[in-house]
C-alpha cells in the first residue's frame, strides 16, 4: 500500500477535519499544498487530477477521493484498527453518520439566524451526552468542530444560550489534534483580514 497523498489548504474547514484525523491516527501522509487564495485549485495539473477543483483531494493507491466525508471514512477504515472513531457497531456508526451529514457542513452563508438554528440543534444533540453521536469521540465531532470553529469567528457561541455546545467546543479544543485546526483557523482569519480589509473580533479559536 502506498502512502496517501492529500492535496490541501488548511484554511478550508473540510481540509482541517482531515488533518485533525491524520494527526489523531498518526497516519503517514504526503501533504501537497494547494493555495486556494492564489488560484492553485485551477492550475492545469490539479484540474487534470480533480476537475471539481476542490480540496481536500486524496490519492491513495487506485483511489481518488474528492469529498472530505468520504476521505474521513476511508482513512478510519484503513488506519483506525480499534474502530474508536468510526464505531464497528452498526447502530453507533449510523448515529455518527446522520449527525455528521446533517450538521458538519452547515451552509455558512453568514446568515446569523440559520447558524443559531444549527447551534440550537447541536445543543439538543449534546443534551445528556458528551459528544455529538453519543459518549464517544467520533468522526461527527471531528467534522463538525472544523466548521463550527470557523463560523465562531463571526458568530461566537453564547454560553448562556448554548452551554452544552460551549462545553463540547471547549473539550474539543483540549485535544492534541485540535492544534492543527487552530492554526488553520488563524491562517484563514489572517488572509481574510488582509485581503478583505476586515477585522474579526478577537476571541479564542
Amino acid at each position: 500500500m502506498t502512502i496517501p497523498i492529500l492535496y490541501y489548504d488548511d484554511r478550508s474547514p473540510p481540509v482541517r477535519s482531515c488533518l485533525m484525523l491524520i494527526k489523531m491516527l498518526n497516519i503517514n501522509v504526503e501533504l501537497r499544498f494547494v493555495d486556494l487564495f492564489k488560484g492553485g485549485q485551477f492550475e492545469k495539473d490539479f484540474l487534470a487530477l480533480n476537475p471539481q477543483h476542490s480540496v481536500p483531494t486524496l490519492v491513495h493507491d487506485e483511489l481518488l477521493l474528492t469529498d472530505s466525508h468520504v476521505i474521513l471514512i476511508h482513512l478510519v477504515e484503513q488506519f483506525d484498527a480499534q474502530g474508536t472513531l468510526w464505531p464497528r457497531d452498526y447502530a453507533a456508526r449510523m448515529k455518527s453518520e446522520i449527525v455528521r451529514k446533517q450538521y458538519a457542513n452547515v451552509d455558512v452563508a453568514y446568515h446569523e439566524r440559520k447558524l443559531c438554528e444549527a447551534y440550537d440543534i447541536m445543543e439538543q444533540y449534546l443534551d445528556g451526552q458528551t459528544h455529538m453521536a453519543g459518549d464517544q469521540l467520533t468522526l461527527a465531532d471531528i467534522s463538525i468542530v472544523s466548521t463550527l470553529s470557523t463560523v465562531h469567528l463571526m458568530f461566537p457561541l453564547a454560553a448562556a444560550r448554548w452551554p452544552q455546545l460551549q462545553r463540547w467546543f471547549a473539550a474539543m479544543q483540549q485535544l492534541d489534534a485540535y492544534e492543527v485546526n487552530r492554526l488553520g483557523v488563524e491562517k484563514l482569519r489572517n488572509i481574510v483580514e488582509e485581503l478583505g480589509k476586515f477585522q474579526f473580533p478577537k476571541r479564542q479559536l
